[in-house]
C-alpha cells in the first residue's frame, strides 16, 4: 500500500532528517520502499513542504510506520506537521492528520485494512 507521508518544515533539514530516521528503521529498510520526491517547487507560503512516498508491504505494518513517524516528531522541536496521503486505486484520497500516536496507528491500521479487502 503506498502512501506519501508530507512533511510541512521551517528547513530543509526537517524532511531529509525524516527520510534518515526511516531509512534506519529495519523494517523499512527491508520491508518497505522509501523514496524522496524531487526537490524543488515546494514551497507554499513561507512553509517548505518535502514529500517521501512509502510502500507499505506485508512485513511492515501501518502500527510501526505510526510509531516511527511519531518517535522522529518526538524528537523535533517545534514537532513538524506530517501528512499522511493514501491514493486509493479507485482515485479515492485519505488524509490522515494528526499529531497522536495511537490514532495516527488506529488510522493507518484501518486504511491498510480496507486497502487489503
Amino acid at each position: 500500500m503506498p502512501v506519501q507521508l508530507r512533511v510541512e518544515c521551517e528547513s530543509t533539514g526537517d524532511g531529509e532528517s525524516l527520510y534518515r530516521w526511516l531509512r534506519r528503521e529495519q523494517v523499512v529498510r527491508v520491508e518497505g520502499e522509501l523514496t524522496r520526491a524531487p526537490a524543488g517547487g515546494n514551497e507554499t507560503m513561507g512553509t517548505l513542504l518535502d514529500v517521501l512516498t512509502l510502500v507499505i508491504g506485508s512485513g511492515l505494518s501501518a502500527g510501526q510506520l505510526a510509531l516511527a513517524v511519531s518517535a522522529w516528531r518526538d524528537s523535533r522541536r517545534p514537532a513538524p506537521k506530517v501528512t499522511i496521503t493514501h491514493t486509493a486505486a479507485d482515485g479515492s484520497v485519505t488524509r490522515i492528520e494528526t499529531t497522536d500516536q495511537p490514532a495516527l496507528a488506529a488510522a493507518l491500521t484501518e486504511l491498510q485494512q480496507r486497502e487489503q479487502k
